[in-house]
């Protein structure tokens, strides 16, 4: 019975709007309809992802080609990995969106007091390629844009 019921319930939320976008990238009140509205989530791949630049100063370029956006979407951004990922500036800032991708540009660590207590030697260092990818840096990101 509690199967049936939430297989129900799952059908009914499937039908029902539940993705509303009030501004769109420009800010301006969108005009195309609803049922167009796509939300598409995506990662460069943990120990992956195509890290470019040179110490102190990461990039890389994100592809959302396969989301099929007519217009430039709405993208939120996360940093995950296994270390000092935390500390790094920029990594929820997308440069150059545009319907098909965007780039994450790492412009190193934000020194913070609990590194200087625990770390003191460390402060100062830049983060570097291969550190990226050791630590599996990657950029998730959530995209709402149109499709239609």
């Amino acid at each position: 019975m509690l199967r049936v019921l939430c297989t129900l319930t799952l059908l009914a939320l499937s039908n029902a709007e539940s993705v509303k976008m009030v501004r769109d990238f420009s800010g301006n009140v969108p005009t195309r309809p609803s049922p167009c509205l796509l939300t598409c989530v995506g990662s460069t791949g943990a120990g992956t992802t195509n890290w470019k630049g040179e110490p102190g100063r990461l990039y890389t370029d994100v592809d959302m080609t396969d989301c099929g956006f007519v217009d430039t979407p709405i993208v939120t951004t996360s940093l995950p990995g296994n270390g000092h990922h935390d500390y790094m500036v920029g990594m929820t800032s997308p440069f150059h969106v545009t319907k098909t991708g965007f780039t994450i540009v790492i412009l190193g660590k934000a020194q913070t007091s609990w590194e200087k207590l625990m770390s003191p030697t460390t402060v100062d260092a830049r983060q570097s390629l291969e550190q990226g990818t050791t630590l599996k840096w990657n950029v998730s990101w959530h995209a709402v844009g149109f499709v239609c």
